[in-house]
């Protein structure tokens, strides 16, 4: 459809906002493939070199021939085979290719469904999941329901009350005036018009659809309605066209088509009419990407026109002809656009952008000057409350049209949208919808501009804004978080288990390793001795040296595997891979945040390093900051001592 016409629902389309938070940290949280560069401790651009370095190195540690023990031998079984897998994948250029585009699953012959560690009854709840989705999605395209009720409310009485005079008789006293209590004040605000409107769409054949939709409107006691119905087809990916008509009077016939000459272009034609006594009025624009996320349109609009005295005398006819010149464009997280019209009867310039927040919220900024118009601006923002809700809010005000105040609620999957609707006065609008339906509350709060009323219209969705996001949305959401990384860990128990036993079972196998590594680093002058090494949600804990040191569930001792990396009196890890795919490491709180936390000592001094989960880690740390740890550490441990 046509980008630039101004829709009618003024919703955010759902593939313009970011993903949900619970589907990003489930997505995040699920089980991920085995990382050939973390199992080898290389980077990814690691060299053939460093590749062949790193794997002798572990065939020296879990080789089955190093081990008598016959328990040990079979574990070394084990953790040998993923490391040689690993190495034939990485050194070889062209696996190692296909590894790094496509990952462990390119190199399979064949593609397999779910990861392998999940059950069958697990499986069963993924497809009949993704089933159940796509069963809606079909129903949903079959017959798509879409309504509206609008209720306009004008509550200029409250903001801007009349007090007519109150006269009193000659010589008689003026009567007190009359208490008013709250209820009295809201009762000032009058019902103005009531909007209703509702559409079915369904599938007439595969490339053509057809949509009934009846529409009514009462103002003030007055009120009428009519039933519209419109067929759509598609004539090619490049080219669709519809027809529109009303059944009931006034009839409105109009005809759209929408062509594609390339993927850089488009041109798109609307011709409505009301009578066949004069030619319909026609619409056409044509656009053509500029850059890559910028595309220029212009648009040309007949107005009311006459054909060798078809149409009549048109000199007195209001809807003039106009031309307009736009650019639209944006990237993944703003959008704007720019259009200058012109006309015989109106002119203006708008300006639109767009920018998204976080937590899958949007901030709006627009501006109009028009020549019949006067001078407008408006700004608002939408928050994704949960999966299906969206809630908004914005504010317009200008010259000479007042001022509108908008809050919205907006059901995503059904379209749930509260609209600007346009008057000449201020107005309040809230908008509500659930399953396709949305119910429309413009209050109009003045006929005249109020710079006041305007500050507070702006003030006040701000702050309940504010309020809203700290007070509701932001708890909400954290709890939502932690019953989902709960409900994960639960769901991923026996994964998670698994990985543990491999990575205690690869800590066995480093044991002896590690003992005749810190023998020979203690012998030498410039040796390095990992003294502790902790792994998980660390925050803030004591440095402790003492090996029965009961430590947190979302914390492991990793002693062992650091002093077992330690190679020529240094331990070098790459970053960019998470440290559970380090052989020997396991993760101990699935969903938070972790850090890697290293107390050695280096030229007999004690120093320690904090690194996040995925960083880099490099020791020993040479220079000035490692000389201020070790002073801190010494202060720390003399205090611990004397207390």
């Amino acid at each position: 459809m046509d980008p630039y016409l101004n829709p009618v629902d003024q919703s955010i389309p759902d593939n313009d906002l970011d993903d949900d938070e619970l589907v990003k940290l489930e997505q995040e949280l699920a089980p991920k493939a085995t990382d050939y560069y973390g199992i080898l401790n290389v980077s990814k651009q690691a060299t053939e070199e460093e590749i062949k370095d790193a794997y002798k190195k572990l065939c020296r540690y879990f080789h089955p021939d190093k081990h008598n023990n016959e328990e040990n031998k079979k574990l070394a079984e084990t953790k040998f085979q993923v490391i040689q897998k690993a190495y034939e994948v990485i050194s070889d250029p062209q696996k190692r290719a296909i590894y790094d585009t496509y990952g462990e699953e390119g190199l399979n012959a064949k593609w397999e469904v779910g990861p392998k560690f999940k059950t069958t009854q697990e499986m069963r709840e993924e497809y009949e999941k993704k089933a159940k989705l796509q069963r809606e999605q079909e129903l949903d395209s079959l017959v798509r329901s879409r309504g509206e009720v609008q209720i306009s409310v004008n509550a200029t009485g409250i903001f801007d009350p009349y007090e007519p005079p109150v006269f009193a008789g000659f010589g008689q006293p003026m009567a007190p005036p009359k208490k008013k209590g709250p209820l009295d004040t809201l009762s000032r605000a009058q019902l103005q018009q009531l909007f209703m409107r509702h559409s079915f769409e369904g599938q007439l054949g595969p490339q053509t659809r057809a949509i009934i939709s009846g529409s009514m409107v009462s103002r003030n006691g007055m009120g009428g309605g009519n039933v519209m119905g419109t067929v759509r087809h598609t004539v090619s990916p490049k080219l669709w066209a519809e027809a529109t008509s009303t059944l009931l009077h006034p009839r409105v016939l109009s005809v759209k088509t929408y062509y594609n000459p390339s993927s850089d272009s488009f041109i798109n034609s609307v011709a409505q009419t009301r009578t066949f006594y004069a030619p319909p009025i026609l619409t056409v624009t044509a656009g053509r990407r500029l850059y890559a996320t910028t595309t220029g349109y212009i648009t040309y609009r007949t107005g009311e026109w006459s054909l060798l005295g078809w149409g009549g005398d048109i000199s007195r006819k209001m809807d003039k002809s106009s031309v307009a010149l736009g650019v639209a464009g944006g990237k993944k997280e703003s959008s704007y656009s720019v259009e200058l019209q012109t006309g015989i009867i109106a002119s203006h310039i708008a300006v639109e952008y767009t920018h998204k927040l976080p937590r899958n919220a949007q901030l709006r900024l627009s501006g109009v000057i028009s020549s019949t118009g006067g001078l407008s601006a408006s700004i608002g923002s939408d928050h994704k409350v949960s999966e299906h809700t969206r809630i908004g809010m914005s504010l317009e005000c200008g010259v000479p049209s007042g001022v509108l105040v908008k809050f919205s609620f907006t059901d995503l999957p059904h379209v749930y949208f509260m609209g600007v609707t346009y008057y000449n006065e201020y107005s309040k609008t809230n908008r509500v919808s659930r399953l396709g339906q949305k119910i429309v509350l413009p209050i109009i709060l003045s006929t005249e501009f109020d710079l006041q009323l305007a500050f507070f219209g702006a003030v006040v969705p701000v702050s309940v804004a504010v309020a809203l996001d700290q007070l509701l949305l932001k708890p909400r959401r954290r709890k939502q978080i932690k019953e989902k990384i709960q409900q994960l860990r639960e769901e991923h128990a026996e994964y998670l288990a698994m990985r543990k036993q491999e990575a205690l079972e690869g800590q066995q196998l480093m044991i002896e390793i590690a003992a005749r590594k810190m023998r020979q680093e203690e012998k030498k002058q410039d040796g390095l001795v990992i003294i502790k090494a902790w792994y998980g949600h660390l925050g803030d804990i004591e440095i402790d040296e003492d090996e029965n040191e009961e430590l947190p569930e979302e914390i492991i001792d990793v002693s062992v595997v650091l002093q077992s990396l330690v190679n020529d009196s240094r331990v070098t890890v790459p970053g960019g891979h998470t440290k559970t795919n380090i052989l020997g490491i396991y993760d101990p709180c699935l969903g938070e945040r972790k850090q890697l936390r290293v107390l050695y000592r280096f030229q007999h001094r004690l120093h320690m390093v904090t690194v996040e989960d995925t960083s880099p880690l490099i020791c020993p740390m040479r220079g000035k900051k490692n000389q201020m740890t070790f002073i801190f550490i010494s202060m720390h441990l003399i205090y611990k001592n004397k207390n």
